[in-house]
């Protein structure tokens, strides 16, 4: 299970970019503007299995799998730390595992001649992850192309419809990690 430890402090479009994207002059409406960006963030997130925005994530285990598949993307390992079979809290080392990105998705292992370290009774694994993409990365273009377009359509469609071009997009971008 992952947890968010340090929240983004944005969100991948501004209000201001929202606002363009609908010519709208005023800000009247920013409270309902900003509920449907949020909604398309999330749901662009969830369907595409991705953090757009830089955040912290943490993974706990209570065994060591032979490989740990991360199932959000893109990440990057910050730091791995379990409890030693003397009840201590160790931070493995960068050499003793293999991080890398196969099949789309992030996979940590142990490096090559290498074991995971034994836990303590009760012990368990904690993997701390750096999540987001960087600024001018091209899928968060297409991220936020799509974050933009479902916008408008939540916004022109208060009653809700179907958004295929915002469909069209998020499946480019999961697929694009496969």
């Amino acid at each position: 299970m992952i947890t968010t430890v340090t929240a983004p402090t944005m969100r991948a479009v501004t209000l201001e970019e929202a606002r363009q994207q609908l010519r709208l002059d005023a800000n009247d409406e920013d409270m309902l503007l900003a509920v449907h960006l949020d909604a398309a963030q999330a749901e662009l997130e969830r369907a595409a299995d991705l953090r757009l925005c830089p955040q912290t994530l943490a993974m706990v285990f209570e065994a060591w799998a032979d490989e740990i598949t991360v199932p959000v993307r893109p990440v990057s390992v910050a730091v791995i730390t379990c409890t030693g079979t003397d009840g201590t809290s160790v931070t493995l080392p960068e050499a003793d595992y293999v991080a890398r990105a196969r099949y789309g998705f992030m996979r940590i292992r142990p490096a090559a001649g290498t074991s995971w370290p034994a836990l303590g009774p009760d012990g368990q694994i904690t993997i701390t992850l750096l999540a987001g993409f960087a600024e001018g990365d091209p899928d968060l273009a297409i991220a936020r192309a799509a974050i933009l377009v479902k916008t408008a359509s939540l916004f022109e469609n208060r009653e809700g419809a179907a958004c295929l071009a915002f469909d069209t997009l998020v499946n480019q971008l999961a697929a694009k990690w496969i």
